[in-house]
């Protein structure tokens, strides 16, 4: 068998046929083709492929594939039967030759390519060892973003010791020896062998080696890396730059995951910025460059690369436990100042003073741990303002009543993209459903929209990513099918995301009464409370499908009954459940249930008709006011004083 390897348009083939085959291994091992009945030895012949775009045929190239880009193959030659068509010749003659091209293969640090068809269908998250070449791992190219060179990345780094001083709850101090301390990186480990050994080459990063070298981003090892990982670029918002990304799943899976990230959820960081009248926006420059890395632990950030790997100085974007480091880091620099979304740090006031009194103390507390920041777009650095974008959301604080709404330039890209319009055609990459869902996952957050209105559109991602999760190698550029449902929900978020409308905030008045709901296999109730009596109840017997439903179901009939029927004054409406799922999907307006959320839908949608925000909140067993109503107990004369008499209780004639 002859063994060699070639850059893209060269293949090798087998030698002289009347129709040349080529046997190109897959990376579970496999032939494309069947080797021919003739056992006779042949030699191969070199053939050029030129790039072609119609997929057509031509004659001595092998198959009919297009070649799209250069890239590294390793093709492998079988027996064939002899014919016309060129000369016998080659390599492969003996074994020799053969050991020599395997140490060859083995030291060559580029982005080796085994594949089946096109470059474009190998998947980029599996490598394999290539049954013919023992001890060789050979990883699927992925494509860089050509001619997009890197942004520029500053050569500044933070005293991480200064900011540990100005820690004083101790979140950040408690991740730090992940930067610093080898040891604790060490134990960080699941299996507690930090040894590593896994090498994923990368493909066309050398171009910017010199770059990465400039900055003191990463430097040439002097040894073999604990873990030589896999990079690429992606494209910066700006168009014009890109982003080194390391893809360290080998070091994730290797490691326990990180303590909590706290960062703020987004409505609470919403809610928190209209609390005030003034901010200061900036962020940070290459934040996460900024951090330094012990060299004891850089050899854990390894860079594959052709001729020599590199070693990332800092901290390596895509390790698990980088946006836990950050975050930490920022919520640091913002204590009781304002509030930090990673890299984005926005001081508060709710006067024009006191927001440059803390834009002040922020100054002072950047300079002292030397935090590199900047202007956000076109406003000046130190800038208070009352009308700006952050994170994705546009904030007019200077309004009457402050608001906001989904960044305007972000809103056009999402509903004009190209990924909207496959999905809305029904076929679309996996990719594409999965950058659109999380759009409109963003932009219901932001608009206040309940996700529970899109069910069917929740339904399809959820079973599409179970089934990548589920997936040895998942084929993100697979063609899924769309469901009409989907589309027409996914249509009705993308009016709403067009029009782009302001979001008032503020916290409503509360209604001054109380909703309890709960249910059992057989009934529900529901009763509301005001002034410390119950002034009105429901109560009902499960029926039809419902009566065979899951008691999380059940629960939430219940409680959208007790909406539908006793709630009407507009205000925020607390609610009393004893179910942790319907709290759960009642606060963040959507469910894991295509059923719960249909029900959620109806129930809400009538709530935003009269005006009322509903506040659930989790409640025991024992301590549900509406409980006995549902085993047996009829509702009493209303109104009835709380805790309601024994006397009251009488036989529930539908049981």
């Amino acid at each position: 068998m002859a063994v060699t390897w070639t850059r893209a348009w060269w293949r090798w083939t087998g030698g002289p046929t009347t129709r040349p085959v080529e046997r190109v291994v897959r990376v579970d091992g496999r032939s494309r083709a069947d080797e021919p009945d003739d056992e006779r030895q042949a030699f191969g012949r070199w053939v050029r492929k030129r790039p072609r775009v119609d997929g057509g045929k031509r004659r001595g190239d092998g198959c009919g594939r297009r070649s799209l880009s250069p890239t590294w193959v390793l093709a492998v030659g079988g027996p064939q039967s002899a014919g016309r068509g060129g000369r016998v010749g080659g390599v492969g003659r003996d074994a020799s030759r053969l050991a020599g091209l395997q140490r060859r293969l083995q030291g060559i640090a580029g982005g080796l390519a085994v594949y089946d068809e096109a470059p474009d269908n190998v998947s980029s998250s599996t490598y394999s060892s290539t049954p013919s070449l023992p001890g060789c791992r050979v990883a699927p190219g992925r494509r860089a973003d050509a001619g997009l060179p890197l942004a520029r990345v500053t050569s500044n780094r933070i005293d991480v010791e200064a900011l540990a001083a100005m820690d004083g709850v101790g979140r950040f101090r408690e991740v730090l020896p992940m930067l610093m301390d080898p040891v604790a990186f060490a134990e960080a480990f699941v299996s507690g062998d930090a040894a590593g050994g896994c090498r994923v080459p990368s493909r066309g990063m050398e171009r910017h080696r010199a770059t990465l070298r400039s900055c003191g981003v990463a430097s040439d090892a002097r040894s073999r890396p604990a873990f030589a990982m896999k990079a690429f670029t992606t494209p910066k918002k700006d168009g014009r730059t890109a982003r080194l990304v390391l893809d360290a799943r080998p070091l994730n899976d290797a490691m326990r995951r990180p303590p909590s990230m706290d960062l703020p959820r987004l409505r609470d960081f919403i809610a928190e910025v209209e609390r005030h009248r003034f901010a200061m926006q900036c962020d940070g420059v290459s934040y996460f460059y900024q951090f330094p890395v012990d060299a004891s632990i850089s050899r854990y950030f390894g860079i594959g690369m052709k001729g020599c790997d590199m070693l990332l100085n800092v901290l390596c974007m895509g390790w698990s436990w980088a946006p836990c480091i950050a975050q930490r880091a920022s919520n640091v620099l913002v204590r009781d100042l304002g509030l930090a979304w990673v890299d984005n740090f926005l001081v508060l006031g709710g006067t024009l003073d006191e927001a440059e009194r803390n834009v002040a103390v922020f100054r002072k507390r950047a300079q002292a741990a030397r935090v590199e920041v900047r202007a956000e777009g076109d406003d000046a650095l130190w800038q208070v303002r009352s009308r700006f974008v952050c994170v994705g959301v546009e904030f007019d604080l200077a309004a009457e009543t402050q608001r906001h709404r989904l960044d305007p330039a972000w809103a056009e890209r999402w509903v004009d993209g190209s990924g909207m319009t496959a999905v809305l055609s029904g076929r679309a990459t996996a990719r594409q459903f999965a950058e659109v869902f999380g759009g409109a996952v963003w932009a219901t957050d932001i608009l206040a929209v309940p996700r529970c209105h899109f069910a069917a559109l929740l339904s399809f991602a959820g079973r599409l990513g179970g089934r990548m999760v589920g997936a040895a190698a998942p084929v993100w550029d697979e063609v899924v099918d769309v469901p009409p449902s989907a589309r027409r929900e996914l249509g009705a978020l993308r009016k709403i995301v067009r029009e782009n409308p302001w979001v008032v905030g503020g916290v409503p008045e509360d209604t001054g009464s109380v909703l309890w709901t709960d249910a059992s296999s057989r009934a529900w109730a529901a009763l509301l409370e005001a002034e410390g009596r119950f002034v009105d109840g429901r109560q009902g017997v499960f029926a039809g499908p419902d009566a065979d439903a899951h008691i999380n179901l059940k629960e939430m009939l219940a409680f959208a009954e007790g909406v539908v029927r006793l709630c009407w004054a507009p205000g925020a409406q607390r609610c009393r459940i004893d179910n942790a799922a319907v709290v759960g999907a009642v606060a963040k307006g959507s469910s894991s249930s295509y059923a719960a959320n249909r029900v959620l839908s109806r129930s809400l949608r009538v709530a935003g008709r009269r005006g009322i925000v509903l506040r659930p909140d989790w409640v025991p067993s024992g301590g549900q006011l509406a409980d006995p109503y549902t085993r047996g107990t009829s509702l009493p004369r209303f109104p009835a004083q709380l805790p309601l008499p024994r006397s009251h209780a009488t036989p529930f004639d539908l049981f």
